[in-house]
């Protein structure tokens, strides 16, 4: 075992024997070095991290923008688009349709490697000059859906981010097979819902976290099987329970009836929130897992601090990457999946099966293998280096085509003059990313102030301050506009709302109001990305601490914090706990 100390945070962290002969299994390290490391004759060499995985995760986060969406034209045909990148960024930015299309061609602006300077050098001139699409996202399979991002086969959603296979849906993240939701978050199979968190196989509900089969329920944390429950934690198949109490369907309705009399939405949210505490909670939301550790793992085998992932087998702090497929002997991934096969330090991505393999140090591509560097290269490109934008290709370097026997000869040059410039081993700087760290998922799940993100060499983007509205704001009032959604008149589609929050302007859309009035809704106070920071708060963090059960002193690792809940138990005390 190897300590080092993170040249970002400061923080100590340890590199395993596994982590050692897993850079000499992909050609991180060289075979020769191996014994040496793993016996501890040496403690260093080249292609080893740097930075903690806490770190490294930040970094490949810093290159995922899902929300940050704005109008800007086309580089190519002048037209107005839906794009990531915003109409300042200095490099080309496409729309879908022509990025795809045979108008041009990525080899055209190849260059040859110089090697009297360091290699992010040239790549980041090579961004500057290579057109990347305006979102990623399958465009063709979406229907009525304009104000989406990373989303396939969706028709009528608006403003739903990480999507697929959905229909009439708003406000929304990293959901799959739903229909009619609102305010939803990393959801598969909801229906007719709202506010859900990390939920599954819901309908009619409204506020339910970790919750699993459930049907006209509201305000229910980890129940599973319920029908008609309110304010209900650690319930198993029960009907008509309110506040974990037991009672007829008439008196059920009447308590709901009554409370609901008394207090506004936001107030039982909030009263909700700090009741769940009061409960038992499992260390981990964890499904069918051996020998792992991380929070809402499913199918997961023999892998180490990996989060929001399935069917993981042998691989270590990864994130974000879906099942399916087996994700096989990958390190340090950040989303997509679907079958990635021996990748490192890389984010976006994935494909059919055994089409994600051997990705090193790459971003946004898909269906590909033997990749270094590389950045949006999709359908079957393999064995490149540093580059962009490339369709089908084989054997490049900064996007200029070589031979096999030349690529070949060329590669391991490259290899030790990044060693030489450590550079080798490194995910792409944090100056790098086209996007301000406010703009991406890295300010999600690691927050930082503008100072801090810039100290880091992070970029930082000012939200603009709209004077259009203020007249308006001074005289806004909620007190004009009824909690009761069924005195709500369509007149609400022409004004402009204030967050009670953050004072952001927004408006509300008519497939939204319809949704409101059949779900029984209030009009939100709150903004959409202040509803939507609400819903990141409620679910669990991605900071695993040490922890013991509260009952048997059984020892894991949880990102529950012991403060913040009266008992975190071990699997098998939790299970007696509910049943």
């Amino acid at each position: 075992m190897i300590e080092r100390t993170c040249r970002v945070s400061g923080e100590k962290f340890e590199i395993t024997k596994g982590d050692l002969e897993f850079y000499a299994k992909i050609g991180m390290i060289a075979e020769e070095n191996l014994q040496d490391l793993i016996s501890g004759k040496i403690n260093d060499c080249s292609g080893l991290p740097t930075l903690c995985p806490e770190e490294r995760q930040r970094r490949r986060l810093a290159w995922r923008n899902e929300r940050s969406i704005c109008m800007r034209t086309c580089d190519a045909t002048g037209r107005t688009m839906m794009s990531t990148f915003s109409q300042e960024v200095s490099f080309p930015v496409y729309s879908y349709e022509y990025w795809w299309s045979n108008n041009w061609d990525a080899l055209d602006y190849g260059q040859e490697f110089d090697f009297s300077r360091p290699f992010f050098e040239q790549f980041f001139e090579l961004m500057e000059n290579v057109p990347v699409p305006s979102r990623a996202m399958e465009e063709s399979t979406c229907i009525n859906s304009e104000y989406c991002n990373e989303a396939s086969r969706i028709k009528n959603c608006y403003l739903c981010f990480e999507f697929t296979e959905s229909e009439d849906c708003m406000y929304s993240r990293g959901c799959q097979n739903c229909r009619d939701v609102s305010d939803c978050l990393n959801c598969t199979y909801a229906e007719m819902a709202y506010g859900l968190v990390e939920s599954h196989n819901c309908s009619y509900s409204k506020y339910l976290f970790d919750c699993k089969n459930c049907n006209d329920c509201e305000f229910c944390a980890n129940c599973i099987g319920c029908h008609n429950c309110f304010g209900s934690v650690n319930l198993r198949n029960k009907e008509y329970y309110f506040m974990n109490k037991k009672y007829t369907q008439s008196e059920y309705e009447n308590k709901v009836s009554s409370l609901k009399s008394k207090y506004k939405e936001s107030e039982l949210l909030t009263n909700f929130l700090q009741h769940k505490t009061k409960f038992p909670t499992k260390f981990a939301h964890n499904l069918n897992t051996e020998n792992c550790t991380g929070e809402y793992l499913n199918n997961c085998k023999n892998s180490y601090c990996c989060f929001s992932c399935g069917d993981l087998e042998d691989c270590k702090y990864c994130d974000g990457l879906l099942g399916g497929v087996r994700n096989f002997s990958s390190m340090d991934v950040s989303h997509f999946g679907l079958g990635v096969q021996h990748c490192y330090e890389s984010q976006c991505i994935g494909g059919a099966p055994g089409t994600a393999f051997q990705v090193l140090f790459s971003t946004s591509s898909w269906n590909v293998r033997d990749l270094f560097y590389c950045y949006f290269c999709i359908q079957g490109s393999a064995s490149c280096f540093g580059c962009i934008g490339l369709r089908k290709k084989q054997y490049c370097i900064l996007n200029k085509q070589y031979t096999k026997e030349a690529y070949e000869k060329l590669l391991p040059k490259i290899i030790e003059h990044m060693k030489q410039t450590g550079e080798w081993g490194e995910f792409f700087p944090a100056n790098m990313s086209p996007f301000a760290y406010n703009e991406t998922v890295a300010n999600e799940y690691f927050s930082l102030t503008k100072d801090e993100a810039e100290k880091r060499g992070y970029q930082w983007k000012e939200e603009p301050i709209n004077k259009k509205y203020e007249t308006l704001k001074q005289s806004f009032d909620w007190n004009q506009i009824s909690d009761d959604i069924q005195e709500v008149g369509d007149d609400i589609l022409t004004k402009v709302l204030f967050c009670e929050r953050s004072g952001k302007p927004y408006q509300i859309q008519k497939a939204e109001l319809k949704f409101y009035r059949k779900m029984n809704l209030p009009i939100p106070h709150l903004h959409p990305d202040e509803r939507y920071k609400m819903l990141m708060r409620v679910r669990s963090g991605r900071t695993l601490l040490p922890q013991s059960c509260h009952k048997c002193g059984e020892s894991f690792l949880s990102v529950k914090n012991k403060n913040d809940f009266v008992e975190i138990l071990c699997e098998k005390c939790y299970l007696e706990a509910v049943n």
